[in-house]
């Protein structure tokens, strides 16, 4: 009778299988719950902790790996500074696919370098213009009504900042002055190529 019940197959669990499944449950859920907290704060942290100094030096470094071929700023003017990415179109003048706008995104608090979008370009070529020094405010109306449209191509160089803002350096041309502010703090550096090519005016 024993050898009967002995060969007949298991239908539940014993109460230490069931014991050691709820334990390694609970093990592995403290383990995510302490992911996720670590997770969210740390995003909460670098929303609200930057250093400018930090953040203006990381700035430079991903624009120059953005723009290797960066010539020149060719404005600067408080939220914006407008640079002449290279002479592709070799003419010597800036063209609308070789500029690029790096701009103080306060709503996100983001410092962007915006470019025009090459698949833009190319579906209407009237967009493709040349801009001599006068017209330069022209152009960055441009890249706002672009930016509008949704034809531009946005990187961010900068996360996290309270202010940022981009000045033309008095009797350096070529260049630019970036201050970043954040928790009360700025720096300053500079947005410049390391031989200043300016266009023909």
């Amino acid at each position: 009778m024993r050898s009967a019940a002995s060969s007949r197959p298991r239908n539940a669990f014993t109460l230490i299988e069931v014991m050691f499944a709820t334990l390694l449950l609970a093990i592995v859920g403290m383990a995510i719950v302490g992911f996720l907290t670590a997770f969210a704060s740390g995003s909460e942290a670098r929303q609200r902790i930057s250093d400018p100094a930090i953040e203006s030096t990381l700035a430079t470094r991903r624009l120059a790996s953005l723009a290797p071929g960066f010539c020149c700023a060719l404005t600067a003017n408080g939220d914006n500074a407008l640079i002449w990415l290279s002479d592709t179109v070799p003419s010597r003048t800036v063209h609308l696919s070789e500029a690029g706008l790096v701009r103080f995104d306060g709503a996100n608090r983001e410092l962007v370098f915006e470019t025009v979008d090459p698949a833009a370009l190319i579906a209407d070529l009237t967009l493709e213009s040349e801009f001599l020094e006068p017209q330069y405010p022209e152009l960055v109306a441009t890249f706002d009504q672009l930016r509008a449209e949704s034809k531009l191509i946005r990187h961010i160089l900068a996360e996290g900042i309270d202010a940022a803002t981009l000045s033309p350096i008095a009797g350096n041309t070529g260049r630019a002055a970036l201050t970043v502010a954040a928790g009360g703090v700025s720096a300053e550096v500079t947005l410049a190529p390391t031989l200043v090519e300016e266009p023909l005016r």
